[in-house]
């Protein structure tokens, strides 16, 4: 049983920039670790530096030692075997790291098959595993049939089935709905009950208060702070630790829109039922130009194929949806809760953004200007999405759709992955656009403050 994980003078840099500097921070049993920093602030690249899969391009100095064994001096095929069994990783885009082809009792199936040579108990194991992320009902799904939250919870079943002696959670608590993050962190301090290193990155603060240990706080991969959770959030040193607090949205100050005018889509009678899965039935509503609607929900409650159904892209069971005459497809977009899947995955950023300026007659200034207004670095465009924070590649999803200027925005989850400074400053984004485009705004959160601060309007799925 490991007893400690300790980063010695970590840094990481790129051909022309360092991205993460001197980085000394330390997990023992029974005192975990929790790293908070904004998008892009390098956190990500600590966890892979200690899982061995930081890309090749990029250089790695100091040491990370598991105990006495210094895992950046191990061979690439040494670390693969240590991967589920001494080190696992709860990943940061489920999206990415769940095999659409595959049910998800199968995925985790695997794992007690594979790393524990169960086979014959292993079913019974995978399904215990999704009861106890509340998805034994959905253990036939496949990842593309559930929601983001719940793809989020899969992962979480799968990496808890691992029993691994350190855990790296990346973002764990991203697109859950507040009661789930609170789950999420009751089970991540359980694992220290069994003697279980723990290493959490995270811009969730809840998430943050209710692992107690140590704390760090890093900006632009540096560390500004660390010392014991309790007294950190009690008597923060450093302003950007301040800030970030106070950046919580009950905190906000924002004003609503108010000049509602022109109804855009008018609801009426909508239902949508999966088999035996009614997710909603009845609903009847309008959306309007300079109104921000918000629907709120538990994960898997069907926020997002409400918006979907919506925008066009899936059908309901019942019901009608009527659009104002005059608006073409173009001008109903969506922000996706998965930015990858609003990216090309081999093509340079910037291509991406050049091809959308050229089929609709646009300019590349306009990118650029946007890219500011959502605080992202014109440089960012000369990588891959693969090659840039979750958080990164959202705002750049928010400035493809506002780039085409349209009447209604279904901004599924469009924060979930930023930070509560960059939240907030993308949520104050969107209101001002609504205000000064005069466009319909229907946002899916699960943040009832934040839906309370900014909403027109709320609609509760149960």
């Amino acid at each position: 049983m490991y007893k400690k994980l300790e980063i010695k003078n970590l840094t990481i840099s790129s051909n022309d920039s360092i991205l993460v500097k001197d980085i000394n921070l330390s997990v023992e049993q029974g005192v975990p670790l929790v790293l908070l920093g904004e998008s892009g602030s390098g956190k990500s690249l600590i966890i892979d530096s200690i899982m061995g899969s930081l890309s090749p391009n990029l250089k790695v100095e100091g040491e990370i030692f598991l105990d006495k064994k210094d895992l950046l001096k191990l061979t690439y095929k040494d670390k693969r075997k240590m991967w589920g069994k001494d080190i696992s990783l709860l990943p940061q885009e489920p999206w990415r790291a769940l095999d659409p082809t595959m049910r998800i009792v199968e995925q985790v199936k695997e794992v007690h098959e594979y790393i524990h040579n169960d086979k014959k108990n292993a079913r019974k194991k995978a399904l215990k595993d999704l009861d106890d992320v509340v998805l034994k009902e959905f253990s036939n799904s496949y990842p593309f049939e559930i929601s983001g939250g719940m793809c989020q919870r899969t992962t979480i079943a799968i990496t808890h089935a691992f029993n691994s002696q350190l855990l790296l959670a990346d973002e764990p608590t991203k697109g859950l709905d507040k009661e789930l993050c609170i789950n999420v962190a009751n089970r991540l301090n359980k694992e220290l009950e069994q003697n279980r290193l723990l290493f959490v990155i995270t811009h969730d603060l809840d998430i943050a208060k209710n692992i107690k240990g140590n704390l760090g706080v890093i900006v632009d991969g540096k560390l500004i702070e660390y010392g014991k959770t309790e007294e950190l959030f009690s008597n923060p040193k450093h302003q950007y630790t301040k800030r970030l607090f106070k950046s919580q949205s009950s905190l906000w100050d924002i004003e609503k829109s108010n000049n509602i005018s022109d109804e855009v889509i008018k609801i009426k009678n909508l239902s949508k039922q999966y088999s035996d899965n009614k997710l909603f039935e009845d609903l009847n509503f309008t959306l309007k130009k300079g109104e921000i609607t918000s629907i709120v929900g538990k994960s898997g409650s069907g926020k997002s194929t409400l918006g979907d159904i919506i925008l066009g892209l899936k059908n309901p069971t019942a019901g009608e949806i009527i659009k104002s005459k005059g608006l073409n497809n173009l001008k109903f977009q969506k922000i996706y809760q998965q930015p990858p899947s609003a990216f090309l995955p081999n093509q340079i950023l910037k291509e991406g953004f050049e091809d959308l300026v050229k089929l609709h007659n646009l300019s590349m200034k306009k990118v650029y200007e946007l890219f500011e207004k959502v605080n992202l670095e014109k440089e960012l465009l000369y990588r891959k999405p693969d090659e840039v924070s979750g958080g990164q590649l959202q705002r750049m999803a928010i400035v493809k759709v506002l780039l085409l200027k349209p009447a209604f925005i279904f901004a599924d989850e469009a924060t979930s992955r930023l930070d509560s400074i960059s939240q907030q400053e993308v949520i104050y984004l969107l209101v001002n656009i609504v205000k000064e485009e005069n466009l319909s705004l229907l946002l899916v959160t699960h943040d009832l403050e934040m839906a309370q601060k900014v909403s027109n309007q709320i609609i509760y799925l149960k």
